[in-house]
């Protein structure tokens, strides 16, 4: 759960409606010199800004300070560009907060904005909205909010450190390499073991595993038999699905790319920051990417019975779909427990969190980000539900339901809603009470084997 503080590419995620950087940022942001000035006012027709998660105490941020603020210079003063940056002071598990001498002089160097210092609680939500994992990160959103690129810390470098940097720099705002549309990306053709051709038309309509895999690593070789044995089922079964494998081979029983399309190759690589094998990509019928935890869900759901896989706004924790096993120990969770209730309050409880949680869900949604926050329901008792009372010391299920929020990135943080009333209204701000840290945190309890295995 430690933040590093190399740069990285991370998706982002959107929770707050994407027109509104008042409520994304605050009523100010502070200003070197001058102090609080108008978040409106300061962000009116600039067309696009860029989010800098970083840390006074990190040195990878202050070491990137100096080529981020050359790029600044050079797109707003000589290339003339409408480009504008907000700096968070990001919160990392396990390393203290910035105080505030810190904070001004970090921004005597930065010729941009920041959230004020004394508003933490934004700086959290922004943390997690766009699911920062690693620092220095830098977000780039167009004037409406949404994100054009998941992080622009690597071109920033490219145009310090690079002989064509300053050709890059006219490249602005650098779209991400990600299209909407991933199987605009995959090419005209694919191939068939025997070499024969079948062409893109053959997906249409198909929710489409894209497999980045090596035919001679073992651990490949493995998921390949686990991945024949799902899609020989979901065929079977009728259901409209298919497989395009970046690696040829004349035993394979799905498509595979031409053998001479490694710029196709390349760039899909790229754009889902490929860094070791296998993976596997699920997109939808219209090339939207469904999830990326592709493995884990061929590992969990070996009979593809939740096919095909798309997410939710609310799951229940008891039947834990695969698609969302991945996505637990990286995001924060809210959870009710309500195993013991009978069932007209389990469908009372699941009927309250469901706005809250469609809210987060289409905001996200509509920003082309994944969620930082899941909502689950817990209906049954299941082996998960019970590590889940039994690590946070909730005791056994009985008819009063219990409310908790979950953070694991944060050495294993937890939070319990200690009313009385659980409903809509109450599930906000129980989050709210989170984000502006007015609950008790306590941490997750392990089990007496784990904490003693490994001496």
């Amino acid at each position: 759960g430690q933040v590093s503080t190399e740069p990285i590419l991370r998706m982002s995620e959107g929770s707050v409606p994407p027109t509104d950087f008042k409520a994304l940022f605050g009523k100010t942001l502070y200003k070197d010199g001058v102090g609080e000035v108008g978040t409106e006012s300061s962000l009116k027709d600039v067309q696009h800004i860029g989010v800098f998660f970083g840390a006074a105490w990190s040195g990878s941020c202050k070491q990137f300070m100096q080529p981020l603020v050359q790029v600044y210079k050079k797109l707003t003063e000589e290339k003339k560009k409408s480009f504008q940056i907000v700096y968070v002071p990001a919160t990392v598990p396990g390393r203290p907060a910035e105080d505030e001498a810190s904070f001004k002089e970090l921004m005597s160097m930065m010729p941009w904005l920041a959230v004020p210092y004394h508003r933490k609680a934004t700086h959290k939500k922004l943390t997690r909205r766009f699911q920062v994992r690693q620092i220095p990160m830098l977000v780039l959103l167009d004037t409406e909010g949404k994100t054009i690129h998941r992080d622009i810390t690597p071109a920033v470098t490219h145009i310090v450190e690079d002989h064509d940097g300053d050709s890059f720099a006219d490249q602005f705002p650098w779209a991400e390499k990600r299209h909407s549309n991933i199987k605009n990306m995959l090419g005209s053709h694919f191939l068939k073991g025997d070499n024969s051709q079948v062409p893109l038309s053959a997906l249409d309509g198909k929710y489409v595993g894209v497999l980045f895999s090596a035919n001679w690593h073992w651990q490949c070789r493995r998921f390949q038999q686990m991945l024949e044995y799902m899609y020989d089922k979901l065929k079977q079964d009728g259901k409209p699905f298919e497989i395009v494998d970046m690696d040829f081979s004349p035993e394979m029983q799905w498509l595979s790319m031409p053998h001479d399309s490694f710029e196709a190759k390349h760039k899909l690589g790229e754009a889902f920051r490929i860094d070791q094998c296998p993976m596997l990509v699920i997109i939808d019928p219209e090339g939207n990417v469904v999830t990326t935890e592709g493995v884990e869900i061929v590992s969990k759901d070996t009979d593809g019975e939740c096919f095909p896989w798309t997410p939710k706004p609310l799951y229940d924790l008891s039947t834990l779909e695969p698609e969302i096993l991945g996505e637990m120990n990286d995001t924060v969770t809210c959870v009710i427990l309500c195993e013991g209730c009978d069932e007209n309050t389990k469908a009372e409880l699941a009927d309250a969190m469901m706005p809250v949680a469609t809210e987060a869900f289409n905001a996200a949604k509509a920003s082309g980000c994944e969620a930082g926050m899941l909502f689950f329901t817990a209906t049954e008792t299941s082996e998960v539900v019970s590590q889940l009372r039994m690590s946070c010391e909730l005791g056994e299920p009985t008819s009063t339901p219990q409310l908790v929020i979950l953070d694991i990135p944060d050495s294993g943080a937890y939070y319990v809603f200690d009313g009385d009333n659980i409903n809509t209204e109450n599930i906000s701000a129980f989050i709210e009470d989170y984000d502006e840290e007015r609950l008790e945190r306590k941490e997750l309890q392990e089990e007496e084997e784990e904490e003693n295995g490994d001496q």
